[in-house]
């Protein structure tokens, strides 16, 4: 059941209005305290369900099943690195050294008026 599961399943108010009901059950019945923001949630909501002798709680999964629905495709991994944002605005990249080895050449570096190094 968790592999077409929608990665956002906890961002509608409904379904954590149901899981919060869920999770009372579970605490009532198992003394046991599940967290919101335990990514293994929905794997343990269905977990305890399995266990339980609990009609309702069967019926919350159910619910929660059918108001978070489920994915056509597992979502894809994104192939190139993120642009570095810096207020809004994309960063200009960085530039590489031509060779990795050779270090980049001295940089004049000046203190108090008078050069120092470089």
């Amino acid at each position: 059941m968790s592999e077409g599961i929608n990665t956002h399943w906890l961002m509608h108010y409904r379904v954590v209005a149901l899981v919060n009901q869920c999770r009372r059950l579970i605490r009532d019945e198992f003394g046991t305290r599940l967290s919101l923001t335990d990514p293994q949630l929905r794997q343990e909501l269905d977990r305890f369900a399995a266990r339980s002798q609990s009609r309702e709680l069967a019926r919350l999964m159910d619910d929660i099943a059918r108001e978070a629905g489920a994915s056509e495709a597992p979502p894809e991994p994104e192939k190139t690195a993120p642009k570095r944002m810096y207020r809004g605005q994309p960063l200009p990249e960085p530039a590489s050294e031509t060779e990795p080895g050779r270090a980049a050449s001295p940089k004049a570096v000046i203190y108090r008026g008078r050069q120092v190094r470089g």
